[in-house]
């Protein structure tokens, strides 16, 4: 996999987070800068708070870089800490990949998940040769998307690749069944989810 955020630095000071929450925002495309932006406000705030035992991640996001979604899914997760992932209105495409890394998954009643099939922007001219490994390697990254998904429900690999080469709208209700994500009520955002967020 290709390496775009240069994370190792910053895993070492956060594996051993413990004892507090430190709860942060991801908001707008995956892309490197809002990715270096999210990872620095968690190193930030873990400098600030290095005791803390746990992350919450406030997530509203259309998609962008599945690579680089990818990249942040493996390094949360290798984070020794409880990680907890919200829906704060819609998570779509890429996203829904970075929201797989929580530990508990939340949303709101009216909050949504997009899922659809992978594709990329090609500019310039190329070979059939070119066209079959874009192509190879787009079929793997839908393969990691749906093995990553089965993961974080109760479904398998082979519903998650249908929804996603279909095209599917993933409400919070059918989220919920599927144990990808608990609805959050109104008591329990006011009793765990209210917080300064970066």
């Amino acid at each position: 996999m290709r390496r775009f955020l240069g994370i190792d630095y910053l895993y070492e000071s956060l594996r051993n987070m413990e004892e507090f929450d430190i709860k942060l925002k991801f908001l707008g495309k995956i892309d490197e800068e809002n990715a270096l932006m999210f990872l620095n406000n968690l190193k930030s705030l873990n400098d600030k708070y290095p005791n803390s035992s746990s992350l919450t991640i406030y997530i509203s996001s259309s998609g962008g870089n599945v690579d680089m979604a990818v990249e942040l899914y493996h390094f949360l997760r290798l984070l020794k800490c409880k990680i907890r992932t919200v829906n704060i209105s819609y998570v779509n495409s890429a996203s829904i990949i970075l929201f797989s890394a929580g530990t508990e998954r939340f949303c709101f009643p009216n909050s949504s998940f997009y899922l659809h099939p992978i594709t990329k922007k090609l500019d310039g001219k190329f070979s059939y040769n070119d066209l079959y490994k874009e192509a190879k390697e787009m079929a793997t990254n839908t393969d990691n998307m749906a093995e990553i998904l089965m993961r974080s429900s109760h479904k398998n690999k082979s519903y998650w690749k249908r929804l996603i080469n279909k095209g599917y709208l993933l409400t919070s209700k059918k989220a919920n069944e599927i144990g990808f994500s608990k609805i959050l009520s109104e008591n329990e955002l006011g009793k765990n989810f209210q917080c300064d967020i970066l």
